[in-house]
């Protein structure tokens, strides 16, 4: 509840349209109803190109406050509810011409920068994935290294 009456605080013109715009809701209605749970959800779903998005990224305080907090390096990824086909295509085209770019600055004897894919969704497949490759490098390497790694002097 305290979230939610944060948000509507701030950014409550823009969560108000968006969810008019996108689920025919009025917010003073749903408030009035005590329908926070459901008010949080709409909210936290609205696509990236919703104006409370905007409102959000574009405040200072709250970038400040993002990188004032702990963050693993995380790589970008995309929600899997955008990603349409065409957004897949497109993505497939943008990685495409970063790899032409790369090769041409390579022939004409520069050095080009390291090939970053665009992100894309992950899913709990991928992650599964990810902690399966970890779990078997981990065992190889208790294999191969039984008393943990050589120091080197």
């Amino acid at each position: 509840m305290r979230r939610l009456a944060h948000l509507v605080a701030r950014y409550g013109r823009a969560i108000r349209c968006d969810l008019r715009a996108r689920y025919n809701l009025d917010l003073h209605v749903e408030w009035q109803q005590r329908r926070w749970s459901a008010l949080l959800d709409y909210i936290d779903r609205l696509p990236r190109d919703s104006q409370f998005v905007e409102a959000l990224t574009s405040d200072e305080e709250w970038a400040m406050a993002v990188l004032d907090q702990d963050h693993e390096d995380r790589a970008p990824s995309r929600r899997m509810s955008e990603w349409s086909p065409h957004v897949e295509v497109l993505t497939s085209v943008l990685d495409a011409v970063r790899e032409n770019t790369r090769a041409v600055v390579a022939a004409a004897g520069g050095k080009p920068g390291k090939f970053v894919p665009a992100p894309r969704p992950r899913t709990a497949i991928d992650r599964a994935r990810k902690r399966k490759r970890e779990i078997t490098h981990n065992r190889l390497k208790a294999k191969l290294l039984p008393n943990g790694p050589a120091t080197v002097v």
